[in-house]
């Protein structure tokens, strides 16, 4: 490649790609523990947090309705969280974080981390630090304009 500056466009599909392999990767690392790499973010979100309404879960991880309401139908199943009467709001429900979903929680972190430090081998320490500051600054900004 030359010295010129690397199209928009085509940095947009490599984020794509890189989305699209990272999710595939952590997914199939993922399907023995009976998770997605979309439930947990749900579940750092709760863990993170505390118990949250499926309104604040939809704006903090930037997905639509339906399918958060399917995330957390099978968080609920598998017995991982589990919807409860706002105290303050009775007609709204919060989710909450089970025992069971921070241990599952737990050991999804850990074999996601090993997932990435795989994909990111071929990145020095310092490749990785930049890469996390560039990523961090155009989310940022990009979460800005939504």
């Amino acid at each position: 490649m030359t010295d010129a500056v690397t199209p928009n466009a085509e940095i947009g599909a490599q984020l794509y790609l890189a989305h699209r392999y990272a999710r595939s990767a952590g997914n199939r690392a993922l399907r023995d523990h009976r998770v997605e790499l979309r439930h947990l973010g749900v579940l750092s979100a709760l863990a993170e947090t505390g118990p949250l309404s499926q309104r604040a879960l939809v704006d903090r991880l930037q997905l639509d309705k339906s399918s958060m309401v399917l995330i957390i139908d099978e968080l609920e199943r598998q017995g991982l969280a589990e919807r409860r009467r706002n105290e303050r709001d009775r007609r709204s429900y919060d989710v909450h974080l089970t025992a069971a979903g921070r241990d599952r929680l737990s050991t999804a972190e850990r074999v996601t981390e090993q997932v990435m430090a795989e994909l990111l081998a071929p990145l020095s320490a310092a490749d990785r630090a930049r890469l996390h500051e560039l990523l961090g600054r155009f989310i940022e900004h990009a979460a800005g304009r939504a």
